[in-house]
């Protein structure tokens, strides 16, 4: 799928959510079928890392994630 405008809202309150039931925990998004990421989206990937999400990718997006996160920067 796609992460623009209702889906990034809707990661964003399962993240604050989980954040708020779990102040020390560790997490992971599952970003396997996820097929593009739009501006807003990449925002908030960029916040979630920040707190230490881990990412879980495959094939093309891995790059696209990588980059959004400032990874492939040489």
């Amino acid at each position: 799928g796609r992460l623009t405008a209702s889906g990034v809202a809707t990661l964003q309150d399962c993240w604050r959510t989980a954040i708020g039931r779990y102040p020390h925990g560790k997490f992971a998004v599952d970003l396997t079928h996820v097929t593009f990421i739009d501006q807003a989206g990449a925002l908030l990937l960029q916040l979630m890392d920040r707190d230490g999400v881990i990412f879980i990718t495959t094939g093309l997006m891995t790059d696209e994630v990588n980059e959004i996160l400032g990874r492939n920067r040489k």
